[in-house]
């Protein structure tokens, strides 16, 4: 940091200690800024798994999933803003799916971090389908994001994403079926 820099930085840091100080005298609430948007990505909003082979019809599906929501909560503190998420999927067992427990990996990514590997976390969430039926919903627990958000920072630039970690040939039939 140039004395430039920090004597800006010092005096950011003491113009929001003072002006925090008065907002004790203030009747007002202050408004909490907002949560970083959150979006689910469209192209990896639902996967299809096919048993191993050639097959790609109806007979040949394992398993078939979609993100259906999400709920969340932020925090603001001093090393920036703090998300919680909960992911919800709905889950049904194809013709070919035979075992009554599966995994789904999905992703969360906040692209203005990328190329770096912070960028995007993948996640792996089980599903258990219950004795007799072939649906199942099921949520994630909750994913925690600790972003560095600064305090001139825009925090809208900092979009979050959720998708399903689907292969090249999973986007492809998801982009498909779109047209």
């Amino acid at each position: 940091m140039t004395p430039r820099s920090v004597r800006a930085a010092a005096l950011a840091l003491t113009t929001s200690l003072v002006l925090s100080g008065c907002s004790m005298f203030d009747t007002k609430k202050e408004k909490a800024p907002p949560c970083p948007p959150i979006y689910i990505l469209s192209d990896a909003a639902k996967v299809v798994k096919y048993r191993p082979g050639q097959g790609r019809d109806i007979t040949d599906v394992e398993i078939e999933a979609e993100i259906i929501a999400f709920k969340g909560h932020c925090t603001y503190g001093k090393a920036g803003v703090e998300v919680e998420i909960q992911v919800s999927f709905d889950v049904r067992r194809g013709p070919a799916g035979t075992a009554g427990k599966s995994e789904l990996e999905y992703f969360v990514a906040i692209p203005k971090y990328y190329p770096a590997p912070e960028a995007k976390a993948i996640f792996t969430v089980p599903v258990e389908f219950p004795k007799g039926m072939d649906q199942a919903r099921t949520n994630d627990e909750d994913v925690v994001m600790r972003i560095p958000v600064g305090a001139g920072d825009i925090v809208n630039q900092y979009e979050i994403y959720l998708g399903f970690q689907a292969s090249p040939e999973e986007l492809e039939i998801n982009r498909r079926m779109k047209r």
